[in-house]
C-alpha cells in the first residue's frame, strides 16, 4: 500500500520522512521530493536530477517503508486518544478563574 501521493505531499512532510533514512544522495533526495510535491513522473524526475531509475526506485521503496511506519504509529496513537476520550467524556475546556 502507498501511503505517499506523488503530487500531494508537502516539501516539509518529505524533508521529514527522509530524514528518518539513510538516503544522503542529494540528487536521490531531489528526485524523490520533486516526485511527490508535483506529481512528475518518476522516470522524469529521476532523469532531471541524472540519477537511474533504479536508485529512485529503491528510494521511493525506503520512503513508503518510513511513512508507513509513522502511519502505523499515528493510528495507534489515534486509537488511545479515542478510547482516552471515551472514558473520560466529552473533553471540557479549562476553567480561567
Amino acid at each position: 500500500m502507498n501511503h505517499l501521493l506523488p503530487g500531494f505531499e508537502s516539501q516539509e512532510r518529505v524533508a521529514l520522512l527522509l530524514s528518518l533514512t539513510h538516503i544522503s544522495s542529494p540528487e536521490v533526495i531531489a528526485a524523490l521530493t520533486l516526485h511527490y510535491t508535483s506529481a512528475l513522473p518518476a522516470e522524469r524526475a529521476a532523469a532531471r536530477h541524472g540519477i537511474e531509475l533504479s536508485n529512485f526506485m529503491r528510494g521511493q521503496k525506503k520512503l513508503e517503508r518510513i511513512a508507513a511506519t509513522v502511519e502505523a504509529i499515528k493510528a495507534i496513537d489515534w486509537a488511545k486518544l479515542q478510547l482516552t476520550h471515551l472514558q473520560s467524556g466529552p473533553l471540557q475546556p479549562k476553567q480561567v478563574a
